[in-house]
């Protein structure tokens, strides 16, 4: 391998290092700033764990304006959504450290960091689609002026990954609770 090649790929793999150290210290500085949010359960029949507001019953019922009835039927696909979305994102935040782990490595294993990516690749296309039929679930609770409201909800979501400069880091700068926080896609 001539030097050149060797300097460019060390230079690489350092900047990669760089990339990843900063997205695992976002994701623990979001998840430290999210324990602070305020928990609340919902009312009714089926009792809600503990949640970060985001992903409260309430704040679907108060955005949309749910009746009792549609926050029974909420009740029956949200606690399954927020769970596979914690495991796809735990399985992700792992994946991240053991790239990291195998980049900073003496000598690393291109192959091992290419299933890596591949994987994160993978899980994050599972995030999706778990995030569509999630959207599909409450959309057909809802009634035509709720599903508007709920589009313009989700376009956060979306416009988080269209526009990362402008709501990446959430309005107000590092750590605000910007549009595109609702799903941590």
């Amino acid at each position: 391998m001539t030097r050149a090649k060797y300097r460019l790929m060390v230079g690489a793999v350092v900047i990669l290092a760089v990339i990843n150290l900063a997205t695992g210290l976002t994701i623990v500085i979001q998840r430290t700033k999210s324990e602070g949010d305020i928990s609340v359960t919902d009312p009714g029949p089926a009792a809600f764990e503990n949640e970060s507001l985001r992903y409260s019953g309430r704040y679907f019922r108060d955005q949309l304006g749910l009746s009792k009835s549609q926050m029974m039927k909420f009740a029956e696909f949200n606690s399954i959504f927020r769970q596979q979305a914690r495991d796809i994102n735990y399985s992700l935040n792992r994946n991240r450290l053991r790239m990291l782990d195998e980049m900073s490595a003496t000598r690393s294993d291109v192959l091992r960091l290419n299933i890596l990516s591949d994987s994160i690749g993978l899980l994050h296309a599972d995030l999706k689609k778990l995030t569509y039929n999630y959207y599909f679930d409450l959309k057909n609770i809802c009634d035509e002026k709720q599903q508007e409201k709920l589009k313009q909800m989700f376009m956060g979501v979306f416009d988080a990954a269209i526009h990362p400069r402008q709501y990446g880091y959430g309005r107000g700068g590092p750590g605000g609770r910007g549009r595109g926080r609702l799903f941590n896609n």
